[in-house]
């Protein structure tokens, strides 16, 4: 274990360039790039908790999401990916029983005091919530867990459907687990961090984007029983063919403010599960749905029985996904991909907020991909919870320079990436 002072000289001299390269590439201006951020890091705990402290550094990855959109949390199937853009953690253990945590482009520093367990009052919905049921999650499975003083650079978008919020959630389980010496597996790490969001923090998330940031790769999930869901990793090497990119824009609308509507689509899913004798709708047999459909759009209203359709459709088109990934035959995955957009609309009504159809960031850039991408072999959709954020493109290399530079002229510099898929999940780097 390293002085940040050490490691920041080590760093920028390029004496940590194997450690990096395993994680971002080796491509020089990228290695360049992450030297220079993990030294600024360094720099800023310092400026925080003070010189000298020994630290390890921690990264934790966003996801695309590439199906089953809002299908986790009803005990369905999920399929994300974890790709490049990360949370990366400067940390050192204390003993003092608080938990530090300054993060790049936030005012205020979080300070936890771990003698206090339970949730607090006016803390739901802020950051230090989710460290204290992160830390919380831990003990109650018996793991002696202590402060740290941490600083956080993330270059997953805050607010922009790629999820921050696992990202910093797994960077602070990680965190926990490395330096007290907890030995927990990534996956229930993630379990740790979704219990943190749905009691401490109050969003009714489900597991899936914990689970991407945690493993890696490519995740097909199984949550028929969510507290052991079934898990299998598909390598994202050599996933996306030669010649296709994936491309994510940032339509600059923040997540920030619609947990809300996030929950409106569980709560109405879960309506029409209830009229059905289930308690979500993995419960309950798609037959059956259609057979009460008269009844449901009494009892639950025709927005939520358009929900659970989209439940039982997309479901379906997840596994049809993996198998199409499994066999390597992409142009089937990219129909899919096609179709779970189209559901979104059409079924899940995620894509704009009802209330405020002024706004309606998702939908332009949606209509604008398909005006550079129809018939060229290429597919879009919407990610994410929905409203706001970003949307994904799988665009053919002969089309990405036109269609960043397209996308970025109307969302503007910097809104638009060209994305690469990460094997590793939530890993300490050094």
């Amino acid at each position: 274990m390293a002085t940040s002072m050490q490691l920041r000289r080590e760093i920028l001299a390029g004496g940590r360039d194997a450690a990096l390269a395993a994680l971002y590439g080796a491509d020089p201006a990228v290695l360049a790039r992450q030297r220079q951020r993990y030294a600024d890091a360094l720099e800023q705990f310092e400026r925080y908790f003070g010189p000298g402290r020994q630290v390890h550094i921690y990264s934790a990855p966003g996801r695309a999401e590439l199906g089953g959109n809002h299908t986790d949390h009803q005990h369905g199937y999920g399929l994300a990916a974890a790709v490049m853009l990360d949370l990366i953690a400067v940390a050192s253990p204390s003993d003092d029983g608080f938990i530090r945590v300054k993060s790049r482009g936030f005012n205020k520093l979080d300070v936890i005091d771990l003698s206090e367990a339970e949730p607090q009052d006016g803390e739901s919905t802020h950051s230090a919530s989710l460290i204290r049921g992160i830390a919380e999650g831990f003990r109650a499975r018996g793991r002696a867990v202590n402060g740290f003083d941490a600083y956080t650079a993330s270059d997953v978008l805050r607010g922009s459907g790629l999820s921050s919020s696992a990202a910093f959630e797994m960077g602070m389980a990680v965190i926990l687990n490395g330096e007290y010496g907890c030995g927990l597996p990534t996956p229930e790490l993630a379990k740790i961090c979704q219990y943190a969001e749905n009691t401490y923090f109050g969003k009714p998330s489900g597991l899936l984007d914990q689970l991407t940031s945690a493993v890696g790769g490519v995740i097909f999930a199984d949550f028929a029983d969510p507290a052991q869901p079934d898990i299998e990793k598909i390598h994202a090497a050599g996933l996306l063919p030669e010649g296709m990119s994936l491309c994510v824009t940032d339509t600059r609308g923040s997540h920030s403010e619609l947990t809300g509507e996030f929950a409106a689509i569980r709560n109405e899913m879960e309506a029409v599960a209830s009229q059905l004798g289930g308690r979500v709708l993995g419960q309950v047999r798609e037959a059956d749905f259609w057979a009460a459909l008269p009844r449901l759009r009494t009892a639950c209203g025709d927005r939520a029985v358009l929900r659970a359709a989209h439940y039982f459709e997309e479901n379906a088109r997840a596994l049809v996904q993996r198998d199409a990934l499994r066999a390597g035959d992409f142009p089937v995955f990219l129909k899919a991909i096609a179709a779970s957009g189209h559901a979104s609309y059409t079924l899940c009504q995620n894509v704009y907020c009802s209330t405020d159809v002024r706004h309606q960031g998702l939908s332009v850039a949606l209509a604008l991909s398909q005006t550079l991408l129809e018939h060229s072999g290429g597919a879009w959709r919407m990610q994410g919870g929905g409203f706001a954020g970003t949307i994904q493109a799988f665009v053919p290399q002969r089309l990405v320079q036109i269609y960043h530079d397209a996308m970025e002229g109307v969302f503007g510099k910097g809104s638009c990436y060209i994305l690469r898929l990460r094997e590793q999940g939530a890993v300490r780097v050094i």
